[in-house]
């Protein structure tokens, strides 16, 4: 059994699709479908702007997007059997136009729209990102239900984000590294997955509820629940419950592993994932698709 799996946030480079876009017809058509959208040439975007640009929320989770919609274009030609798709964050918004659910149109502006919905959350609540290393799931749990931070993402075993406001940061650092666990601040403009993003939630309940989202024909293996849906309703609830819960992303994983599927197809800018889920099931083969070279060696 096979899986597709895209990346989310910070998985962004400079330059990135550009050799798609050279290579591919298919892909071409989707980058031309954006810039046309969007009113402005996103595809220049993807292969022209600084590393700077790219942080912008915005643009980055753009970009991303585009660019793994195009890989997807040219993969989908290689009629390989799909049984689950599933991204991180924003990826799982790549699996809506994978799935069937949801044109390619619709889905560019309901990213759009998601981006500044999230940059104005974190606008009014000011907060921020820490990756937490070398820390197990339930110690942090147990950390969080009195310390002023929320769980974000569950990546791998021993790699958890947490979100919490920018006036708590150096006094939540200290009490991490005290316990002996390495701290990474982010560089993101908010708190996401989060009660910091509630702004954002109620915006996009708005605009997800004027789309006419159809049955995945493919099961999308969700974020907030770690299982797969293919029903539009629940599908909705699923992106916004995830604005505002935990990435489950270890669990998506192991759910696909469980359920049988051996290889996973990550398509997408980067190997973000690869290396993560390297860390939860080193059986797991991972195959990277994001440039005109990965998709030629495909037979």
């Amino acid at each position: 059994m096979e899986a597709v799996i895209f990346p989310g946030q910070g998985s962004q480079y400079v330059g990135m699709g550009k050799s798609l876009h050279e290579g591919f017809d298919k892909a071409r058509q989707v980058f031309l479908s954006a810039d046309k959208v969007l009113g402005f040439e996103i595809s220049r975007k993807c292969f022209e702007a600084t590393e700077d640009e790219l942080r912008d929320t915005s643009i980055q989770q753009l970009t991303i997007l585009v660019v793994s919609l195009a890989a997807y274009e040219v993969f989908k030609e290689k009629n390989i059997k799909v049984d689950y798709l599933s991204g991180l964050s924003l990826g799982e918004y790549s699996c809506l136009y994978a799935a069937g659910s949801l044109a390619l149109e619709d889905l560019i502006i309901l990213v759009r729209e998601r981006a500044k919905a999230m940059q104005e959350a974190a606008r009014q609540n000011p907060s921020t990102m820490f990756a937490v290393l070398g820390v197990e799931r339930e110690v942090l749990e147990e950390l969080a239900k009195t310390k002023k931070f929320y769980i974000a993402n569950l990546n791998s075993p021993k790699q958890i984000v947490i979100s919490l406001a920018k006036d708590d940061k150096e006094k939540i650092k200290e009490i991490l590294e005290s316990e002996g666990f390495k701290v990474i601040e982010l560089a993101v403009s908010g708190g996401f997955h989060s009660p910091f993003m509630e702004p954002a939630k109620d915006y996009l309940a708005s605009v997800i509820g004027k789309m006419r989202f159809s049955d995945a024909k493919i099961p999308i293996v969700s974020n907030f629940t770690a299982k797969a849906h293919t029903e539009p309703e629940q599908i909705k609830r699923n992106l916004l419950e995830q604005l505002t819960s935990p990435v489950l992303w270890k669990d998506c994983v192991e759910y696909m592993a469980e359920k049988g599927s051996e290889s996973f197809f990550e398509v997408g800018p980067s190997r973000v994932l690869k290396g993560l889920i390297r860390k939860i099931n080193p059986q797991i083969k991972v195959i990277n698709i994001e440039k005109k070279e990965d998709l030629e060696t495909i037979s």
